[in-house]
């Protein structure tokens, strides 16, 4: 599920949600909505996701 694979990823970074947000100009809300799957980002923001954490959009995206 996209929230917990951006959750593990993020944390595979050493990355902090507030640390994240600021990297991708959202609010640290935005980043915690995305992993509770509250919400989900655009495709944009997948794409620049994809860039900070260097990953594919593969690891970003399956179950």
């Amino acid at each position: 599920m996209f929230s917990d694979n951006l959750k593990n990823l993020r944390l595979r970074n050493r990355m902090t949600q507030k640390q994240l947000a600021q990297k991708m100009n959202v609010s640290t809300k935005t980043i915690s909505h995305w992993e509770s799957g509250y919400s989900f980002p655009s495709v944009s923001a997948v794409k620049k996701l994809k860039k900070i954490l260097n990953v594919t959009y593969e690891q970003l995206l399956d179950k």
